[in-house]
């Protein structure tokens, strides 16, 4: 077996020098759903001796559409970064502005099919494109048909019957139930980021931490302590990490720092990756640092003790 290269971004209107089968939608967290529909388009591209790409966004609709600001889930590094996990071959990315917002049906699909050898298309059976989301896979199947290319259409991913969908996973992480959100993803949700200096105050108590810069572009969970595992020279480590405010030491901005478990070496200006696994407890405030030590104290036994 050729060893995995990794995944190649690049513009959707760009050529390629591979066939390809695409998998077209948002992918705006790459949840069950998404991966359900990416292995049929994978699977579709084995068939046709072709590679498997992926369709997004760098950036939010939403934003464009509407003018207000919707922190992604995954932001898009991230989601690349998942699909390299699921070993996409390519990622067709293009950001989503006035100028695409105008695009009709017709010539989104012109745009994308003129520039590259697509062989098959996957497509939800809820997916809209264009204008006002006035394309549908019925304009998509004559399309298709057209130009002589496999289209397969996938029906929702469903759980208790209810839909699967991003919004669904969005509340989860706001209630704090990572989970239920987790398993909706397929996989622990995560972020990535630099660790950079703090006050040092988990030191004085026997409990480093590593501090992370949050993505501005990232959802921001809800408050609270969590049981993680960080990403470090190529090894997964236990973690504890508070994520919101410092009430104990009356500091409100939005913070996310990691205590990784027996782990002394320096890590400041490293990029390393947060998977969360558990939320333990809300974030209290409390009137000594001896207080906040114990209480951190029960939290590491409880990541100790997880077999998750």
């Amino acid at each position: 077996m050729s060893r995995w290269k990794g995944t190649d971004v690049l513009e959707y209107t760009d050529g390629c020098r591979d066939s390809l089968v695409v998998a077209l939608g948002f992918f705006d967290c790459l949840h069950v759903g998404h991966i359900k529909l990416i292995e049929r388009a994978k699977l579709l591209a084995f068939k046709n001796s072709a590679k498997c790409a992926v369709f997004t966004f760098c950036n939010d609709p939403f934003e464009v559409l509407r003018c207000v600001k919707k922190e992604q889930i995954l932001n898009f590094e991230e989601r690349v970064k998942k699909l390299n996990f699921l070993r996409v071959e390519y990622c067709l990315k293009t950001t989503f502005d006035s100028e695409f917002s105008k695009l009709s049906p017709e010539e989104f699909l012109d745009k994308l099919l003129d520039n590259t050898s697509i062989k098959g298309i996957v497509v939800g059976d809820d997916y809209t494109f264009g204008r006002g989301g006035k394309g549908d896979v019925e304009l998509l199947k004559s399309k298709c048909l057209e130009k002589n290319i496999q289209l397969e259409v996938v029906p929702f991913a469903m759980d208790n019957g209810e839909k699967i969908s991003s919004s669904k996973i969005r509340s989860l992480l706001l209630d704090g139930d990572i989970e239920l959100a987790n398993k909706y993803l397929g996989q622990p949700y995560f972020i990535d980021g630099e660790v950079v200096h703090g006050m040092k105050r988990g030191r004085n108590i026997g409990f480093a931490t590593a501090n992370l810069t949050y993505p501005s572009d990232k959802l921001k969970i809800k408050s609270g302590v969590y049981y993680t595992k960080v990403f470090i020279n190529g090894v997964w480590l236990k973690a504890v990490t508070n994520v919101g405010d410092r009430p104990t030491f009356d500091e409100k901005d939005y913070n996310i720092e990691s205590h990784i478990l027996f782990y002394k070496d320096d890590l400041y200006g490293k990029k390393i990756t947060i998977s969360f696994l558990q939320r333990i407890r809300d974030i209290q405030k409390f009137t000594a640092k001896e207080e906040l030590a114990e209480r951190i104290s029960l939290d590491v036994e409880f990541a100790l003790k997880s077999k998750l």
